[in-house]
């Protein structure tokens, strides 16, 4: 039967697995960060993209342009601009936000523009 012999108090690996994890915790951090930043952006051009086309819809039906905007606001990110261009038989709405980081981070990282189109055919009559 052996016997563990408790640790000096000299001992070099006393307190090591608190020093990896603080080495290790900035990294962590930041790749949290950067995770949310990612999820951030790729929502808001989900909302951009779902709001072009249905703003394409609306028009295509023939709706009122103050509708096709208040349709496309209530689906694209706060704060996005709609452009709706009706060319030959065909429309076109373009949806574009600026996507800052959420909560007390947001001033530290870049702003990023997302954007997305959607082109449809406009109902005769």
């Amino acid at each position: 039967m052996s016997r563990r012999r408790p640790a000096a108090r000299g001992d070099p690996q006393r307190g090591m697995v608190t020093a990896e994890i603080a080495a290790t915790f900035p990294a962590l951090v930041l790749v949290l960060v950067m995770a949310v930043w990612g999820v951030t952006v790729a929502a808001g051009h989900l909302r951009c993209s779902d709001a072009a086309r249905e703003a394409a819809r609306a028009v295509a039906r023939g709706e009122d342009l103050s509708v096709v905007r208040d349709v496309a606001a209530e689906v694209a990110p706060p704060g996005a601009d709609i452009v709706v261009d009706e060319v030959g038989g065909t429309v076109e709405v373009r949806v574009s936000a600026t996507m800052t980081m959420p909560g007390a981070l947001g001033d530290t990282l870049p702003a990023r523009t997302v954007s997305a189109r959607a082109v449809a055919l406009a109902e005769a009559g």
